[in-house]
């Protein structure tokens, strides 16, 4: 991760990447913000060229039609400005937008390339929120440099050797000024870029303490609102007490900076006046230069304090999103397609990047290819951190599992499907919903009736009022389904997808047991010949299954079939014989 390279070499960064997302917006912006800076450089030659008209005119040395002439040229430059800087400013909107499209594109790229288990390390979190933070900052750092480049360099440009050709010491003072200015700004950018790093994880709680409060259902219900509101308030403190130290910072630097622009604001424009009486420049000169002197200085606070200063501010948030968009992820490619094959796990362990404790120690396990493996356990026993494991999503801090002869991370999981149950709800159409598993295979009406059918979802129980193409959820005026619909919906899902493995992790948990004993007697059918694994707490439900596996506090403690395990009076039967009262 790149830290400190500094808000020139950042802001490069950040063009270069605007280059290659929407090169002709850019340039078209370059180009408005060149000639919206031209546009105020000619307002300064028309306007000594319209006072020395009206001053030769006054001494009859030209005619009124000159003069006229050289008053419509000022008056056109001024519309030319305007207009310049409407285009300008539209444009720069315009690219954020376009801009925008692909940042967040790249963000979810890199995403999908990072591990699972990355998500579950706070470190991590913090840093992609930092870096969706930066790039929502990535046009307008980067039109900071590119409008001082094209906009006010080239005014600055004109002005210096329009002022050095009036009189040397006028550029060279209003140089003097600029410098300060400058110092100024390396200052505030070092102060924020620290302010991003310390707030990024005290924003993340913010936002998390945010969305419970603002639950409608369950919070509400249990009267927790004021309490979350309270932890809001809390984080949120602390982030403006951050924040204002950083701004009190920036304002005693911007008011010594201020404070010298005054007073070089001041020796210019006496200056100036002594020139004039002397005769050292023309009347016209004098004009122009007194109705641009508050301009330049203008402009000079303007792209120093305002624009680089707020660009300052916000570099390190940029930074944070060149540094995560360019990470070395490896090689995430997946050559190996593996059909039916043994699964088989050595010594594996694992443990979360929080946690001192191995959610799996020393599991060997062999599951043999076309059978059906239930895997049972108390809470907090490991199932699903097994499920995660054998779908690849998870890799084990020691020991290997393999499909086959082949190593798990050398296996593409194109054939592969899971039923989860924490499940995602998509508000989307029926239709769309369950189809989604599998993007490869032409969205239609084929075999979705079937899959439906297989996982108990009835189409025309008036729910469904468009068929397939009912749209799901409230959020778009669709169907609201109970949590069991929604469950059968996933099931659904899981199912649509061609597979020859399938992980069913506690898919049945919102039905009721009846219902869950003919959703695991359809998978018996659902899955002859293919490999499955079915995690669930319902000990009823596993019987038929060829082989079960019996876990508690990460190691696998039993393993074999019901009738087996019965006899042995371990775990199982003692589970078994609790839950006994469900199923008999």
């Amino acid at each position: 991760m790149r830290k400190g390279k500094g808000f020139i070499y950042n802001s490069i960064k950040g063009i270069h990447l605007m280059f290659q997302y929407e090169l002709k917006v850019l340039l078209l912006q370059i180009f408005y913000s060149f000639l919206h800076g031209l546009s105020w450089a000619m307002q300064v030659m028309f306007t000594q060229r319209f006072f020395d008209s009206a001053q030769r005119l006054a001494q009859k040395k030209v005619n009124m039609t000159s003069t006229i002439m050289a008053l419509f040229c000022m008056i056109g430059s001024y519309m030319f400005c305007q207009i310049m800087n409407g285009a300008a400013n539209c444009h720069g909107n315009i690219l954020s937008l376009a801009i925008a499209k692909h940042t967040n594109l790249s963000i979810f790229s890199h995403i999908d390339e990072l591990d699972c288990i990355e998500f579950e390390d706070p470190g991590r979190l913090d840093y992609i929120n930092k870096a969706q933070n930066g790039s929502e900052n990535l046009v307008w750092v980067g039109l900071t440099l590119i409008d001082t480049v094209f906009f006010y360099f080239t005014y600055f440009a004109f002005m210096g050797m329009y002022l050095f050709t009036l009189k040397p010491i006028l550029s060279i003072s209003i140089l003097a000024v600029f410098i300060p200015c400058l110092f100024s700004n390396i200052i505030q950018i070092k102060t924020f870029r620290n302010l991003e790093n310390l707030s990024a994880p005290v924003r993340r709680e913010c936002e998390y303490y945010e969305a419970c409060a603002s639950d409608v259902r369950e919070t509400r219900l249990w009267g927790a609102t004021n309490h979350f509101k309270k932890l809001f308030d809390s984080s949120l403190e602390k982030l403006n007490i951050l924040i204002l130290r950083a701004q009190m910072r920036k304002s005693v630097v911007s008011f010594l900076v201020d404070s010298l622009t005054v007073i070089g604001y001041g020796v210019i424009l006496y200056m100036i006046f002594v020139l004039v009486l002397r005769q050292e420049i023309t009347v016209g000169a004098f004009a122009a230069v007194l109705s641009s002197i508050d301009r330049i200085f203008s402009f000079m606070s303007e792209v120093i304090s305002e624009r680089i200063g707020w660009a300052a501010e916000n570099v390190g948030a940029l930074e944070n999103y060149i540094s995560f968009i360019s990470e070395d992820t490896g090689d995430k490619s997946k050559k190996n397609t593996c059909g039916q094959a043994d699964i088989v796990l050595r010594g594996v362990c694992f443990k979360y990047p929080t946690s001192k404790k191995y959610a799996l120690k020393d599991v060997n396990l062999t599951i043999p290819k076309g059978q059906t493996l239930a895997i049972v356990g108390e809470n907090g026993s490991g199932k699903s951190t097994l499920c995660r494991l054998l779908l690849g999503l998870y890799k084990p801090e020691k020991g290997q599992i393999s499909i086959g002869d082949i190593p798990m991370k050398q296996v593409s999981n194109n054939n592969w499907s899971a039923i989860f149950q924490n499940y995602r709800r998509y508000k989307m159409t029926l239709k769309d919903n369950i189809a989604i598993s599998d993007r490869k295979r032409k969205v239609g009406d084929t075999g979705l009736p079937d899959v439906c059918e297989k996982a108990g979802i009835v189409i025309d129980d008036g729910k469904f009022t468009e068929g397939m193409d009912t749209m799901l959820g409230r959020e778009f005026d669709g169907a609201e389904l109970s949590g069991g619909q929604w469950q059968r919906v996933a099931v659904a899902r899981g199912i649509y997808r061609p597979y020859d493995f399938i992980v069913l992790d506690e898919p049945t948990s919102a039905i009721d047991p009846l219902e869950e004993t003919r959703l695991y007697n359809e998978f018996v059918n659902i899955c002859e010949g293919k490999t499955a694994v079915i995690v669930t707490h319902r000990l009823g439900s596993v019987r038929t299954a060829d082989s079960i596996v019996v876990m508690k506090d990460g190691i696998v403690v039993e393993h074999g079939k019901h009738k087996e395990l019965m006899e042995r009076n371990g775990e199982y039967k003692r589970m078994y014989e609790m839950q006994s009262q469900w199923y008999t």
